[in-house]
C-alpha cells in the first residue's frame, strides 16, 4: 500500500514538474515573440538612434570579398574618422585582400580614431553544398554574436557580403533580447539595378535604415531610400 502511495505520488510530482516546464516555455516563447514584434515595429516605424546625440559613435563594418570591400571602404573613407570611432572591421577567415585594403584606408586617416579587425568565419564558401551550409552558417553566427557582445557597436554599416547576414541577424537577437539596440545601416551595391541582392532580400525587413543607389528599386521596396550613387 505504501509502494503504490510512492509511485502515485512521484508519478504526480513527474506529471506537474513537465506542466510547469512546459507552461515556462510557453511563457518564455510569447515574451520573445513580443520582443520580436516591438522590435520590427520599432525598426519599420524608423525608431532609430539619433547619432547627432553621441560624441563618438561605435561602428563596426562588415567587409567582404571583391567589390563589396571596394564600395564599402569608399563609403567609410567618407566618414569622419573621429566621430565614427572606434571603428570594428569585420572580415571573413579566408578574406587576406580585404584586411590589406581597410589597412590602407586606416593609413589615410592618419592615426584619427581608433580601430580594430574582427576575423569570422564565412558563411558559405563558393561551391559548398547547402546542406554543409547550415552547420558553417551556425558557427558563423555564433563567432558574430560574440563579436558583437563584446564590442557592443552603435552602428552597423553592410552592403551585403554573405558575412553581413550572421552580423546583421545577430544584431536583431540581441536587440530582441534586450541586451543592446545597434542599429543596422544596409547600403545595396551599385551594380544591383533592378533586383536586391540575397543579402538584400534577407536584411530587408531587419534593416533600421535601407539604401538603395537605383530610385526603380524603391518602387517594389517602399522602406528603401535612394540617396543617388553613394560610391
Amino acid at each position: 500500500m505504501c509502494h503504490q502511495l510512492s509511485v502515485k505520488n512521484t508519478t504526480c510530482l513527474i506529471f506537474w514538474t513537465m506542466l510547469v516546464l512546459i507552461a515556462a516555455a510557453l511563457l518564455v516563447a510569447v515574451v520573445l515573440v513580443a520582443r520580436l514584434v516591438y522590435v520590427l515595429r520599432d525598426i519599420h516605424q524608423g525608431k532609430s538612434l539619433v547619432l547627432s546625440q553621441h560624441k563618438t559613435v561605435k561602428t563596426l563594418v562588415v567587409l567582404g570579398s571583391g567589390g563589396h570591400t571596394v564600395e564599402m571602404l569608399k563609403m567609410v573613407a567618407a566618414l569622419d574618422p573621429l566621430k565614427y570611432s572606434p571603428r570594428i572591421y569585420v572580415v571573413a577567415d579566408t578574406d587576406e585582400i580585404s584586411h590589406k585594403k581597410l589597412l590602407e584606408v586606416e593609413k589615410d586617416f592618419k592615426g584619427e580614431g581608433n580601430f580594430v579587425v574582427e576575423v569570422i568565419p564565412r558563411t558559405r564558401e563558393v561551391g559548398q553544398s547547402w546542406i554543409t551550409s547550415a552547420f558553417t552558417t551556425l558557427r558563423a553566427l555564433i563567432s558574430s554574436l560574440l563579436v558583437l557582445v563584446q564590442h557592443r557597436p552603435v552602428l552597423i554599416l553592410s552592403n551585403g557580403p554573405g558575412t553581413c547576414v550572421p552580423l546583421c541577424g545577430g544584431a536583431v537577437i540581441l536587440r530582441v533580447l534586450g541586451m543592446f539596440p545597434s542599429r543596422v545601416v544596409f547600403v545595396e551595391s551599385l551594380c544591383r539595378v533592378r533586383s536586391l541582392s540575397l543579402s538584400g532580400q534577407l536584411l530587408y525587413p531587419l534593416s533600421d535604415h535601407f539604401l538603395v543607389q537605383w530610385p526603380q528599386l524603391t518602387e517594389s521596396h517602399p522602406r528603401a531610400r535612394c540617396l543617388g550613387r553613394l560610391v
